[in-house]
């Protein structure tokens, strides 16, 4: 309605002047040019905008493809470009450390770029968890975790990942066997004299572990539920805290894994009692496995398996994988790990995925037994 408002003045301007002139005869052909030329333009013009928005849509959704895709490509394709960090969530000598450390310079190699082993121990792994839970998702933060991965949630409610949502499965690395071992000074050389000697000196016996939510942690109230023995668990943030409290006597007896106590068990200041294993290991084949003496149920191995932030680009994670297991195919790599009763696994992806899975279904079957819960 404006439009024509505005036409119509024009057109009565244009007949007024034309008359002034003498030249009316002329006048209804140019105010019909006049009148098509403009609509002309005014339709051209709604047209041109109309189609230039379409268009820009067009390029738009084009473009938010194309970068979506970004990740998946390019930048998979260029991975590595800046050197990787793998968190351990345990102190240097750890066995988790030792194989993070061994598979980095192999892993370095076939990636084509520096692998930093960075030891962040703590709050029973969460940090270091933690850590690389809420890292981009870009390959150059990864953990090598433990069974704490799986556990902690479970126990400690503050913890504030999940498991299986907020990480990026690689690969499960190898099982670490635990192990139920004493000073050497304690009058106890098998289980059963140490469940005796706990009963008949209430409140006197302490244990070691990495800290609550470890498996040595669920593994050591399983058994104090099954024997009823008295004893008081003592929380470490790693062996470099816990052996030297147990080769003095400060606490007396550990659930720990191998590899961190087989130095003390070969020079004879620790003792064996008992391998959290389904058969005897030949490392040790004088020590006996729970089941052997008398408590069943308490294989609960301890494991370590890389992982890396939630939304890492399957290709990135094939080539993470790969180089995992070219580190550990290494002979002298797998001597050393194996050497320290670590089963080497080696596994793929999909596998860990549903090992995690397993792992959550049977440490809750395990906590609801011991009567534990969430602090």
């Amino acid at each position: 309605m404006t439009i024509l408002t505005g036409l119509s003045q024009r057109i009565w301007y244009f007949i007024s002047r034309t008359i002034s002139h003498g030249i009316v005869r002329e006048a209804p052909r140019r105010i019909s040019r006049r009148i098509s030329r403009r609509i002309s333009r005014r339709i051209s013009r709604r047209i041109s905008r109309r189609i230039s928005r379409r268009i820009s849509r067009h390029l738009c959704r084009l473009l938010l493809v194309a970068v979506g895709t970004l990740p998946l490509t390019a930048v998979a394709q260029d991975y590595p470009v800046r050197p990787i960090r793998i968190l351990v969530p345990f102190p240097p000598g750890s066995a988790a450390d030792m194989i993070a450390r061994l598979m980095a310079t192999d892993m370095a190699a076939s990636l084509g770029s520096a692998v930093v082993v960075e030891s962040r121990a703590g709050a029973s792994g969460n940090i270091a968890m933690d850590a690389t839970a809420k890292a981009p998702g870009d390959g150059y933060l990864l953990i090598l975790a433990s069974a704490s991965l799986t556990i902690n949630k479970l126990l400690i409610k503050s913890t504030p990942f999940d498991p299986q949502r907020d990480f990026t499965p690689i690969s499960l690395v190898a099982m670490v066997p635990s192990v139920l071992v004493a000073n050497q000074s304690l009058p106890a050389n098998s289980v059963a004299e140490l469940i005796s000697l706990s009963k008949a000196n209430p409140g006197t016996l302490n244990y070691g572990t990495n800290g609550v939510g470890t498996s040595q942690h669920l593994a050591a109230s399983v058994f104090r539920l099954r024997t009823g023995a008295d004893i008081t668990h003592v929380p470490y943030k790693g062996a470099d805290q816990l052996v030297p409290d147990l080769v003095t006597g400060r606490i007396q007896i550990a659930f720990y894994n191998v590899a961190s106590v087989q130095g003390q068990l070969k020079a004879g200041s620790v003792k064996a009692l008992a391998i959290g294993r389904s058969s005897r290991w030949s490392g040790m084949p004088q020590v006996p496995t729970f089941a052997e003496a008398g408590i069943g149920g308490l294989e609960y191995p301890g494991w370590v398996a890389l992982l890396g932030p939630a939304g890492l680009a399957p290709a990135i994670v094939d080539k993470l994988h790969r180089a995992a297991v070219k580190a550990l195919e290494n002979p002298q790599h797998r001597e050393k790990i194996q050497a320290s009763g670590n089963e080497i696994i080696a596994g793929n992806p999909a596998a860990l995925a549903g090992f995690i899975a397993s792992e959550i279904e049977q440490w809750s079957r395990a906590i609801a037994a011991a009567g534990l819960k969430a602090e």
